[in-house]
């Protein structure tokens, strides 16, 4: 993997346009939130629960692959997603540190942009039905958990003296992602351990990835 030409490469008009993401991102995810807190009544916060766990799964999950196929194909010149996405995590591999100098913006932006046309379904979809219902509150419980990914990875790089408290305290009970458990990533070969949110989906992840290796030998 070869460090990203130009430096940074983090321009105005990409700060611009995932700050309008995030704002894109805020009054979507609170309308369909309004929807569902409508539709479900009083049984709201045990579906909202229900949903916060299997979507911080899935989003593992999907951080995983995504951080997989980001790191392995493409290049910081590819269309549309080269600058946006491929640029920032092949500069992750080459300074691990530089992410946790990111404000909220250039951290989270690109997640907020990523997750608008998911939030379009949230937020427009019919909940007539109890599986729409609950597909409707897994995958907004998804988008809000993409949000948290970079924030949770960055967290894992961070000083322990400069993470919250209540952060470590879920490090710790691998509720979200665990310094000890990312740094395995960022050792040779760097072909593992690929889960940002939590690292539940590591190992199965690691095996599938172990044996598509294999079969292309």
């Amino acid at each position: 993997m070869t460090a990203p030409p130009g430096g940074r490469g983090y321009t105005c008009g990409q700060r611009l346009l995932e700050t309008a993401a995030m704002v894109c991102f805020a009054g979507l995810a609170a309308w369909s939130a309004l929807r569902l807190a409508r539709a479900t009544g009083a049984a709201f916060p045990a579906v909202a629960l229900g949903a916060a766990v299997l979507g911080w799964a899935l989003v593992d999950l999907l951080s995983g692959v995504l951080h997989w196929a980001l790191d392995s194909f493409g290049s910081v010149r590819t269309p549309l997603v080269g600058q946006a996405f491929i640029r920032p995590f092949r500069e992750h591999h080459h300074d691990p540190l530089l992410m946790t100098q990111h404000d909220f913006v250039e951290l989270n932006g690109a997640s907020c942009l990523a997750c608008l046309p998911l939030l379009g379904l949230t937020a427009t979809w019919p909940l007539d039905a109890p599986l729409a219902l609950a597909a409707q509150a897994v995958l907004l419980c998804a988008c809000l958990g993409a949000l948290l990914t970079n924030q949770c990875h960055q967290w894992a790089h961070a000083d322990a003296s400069a993470t919250p408290p209540a952060v470590r305290w879920l490090q710790q009970r691998r509720l979200v992602l665990a310094p000890q458990v990312h740094r395995q990533h960022h050792t040779a070969p760097f072909d593992a351990h690929f889960c940002m949110a939590c690292g539940w989906f590591n190992r199965p992840l690691n095996a599938l990835l172990r044996r598509r290796r294999c079969a292309s030998r």
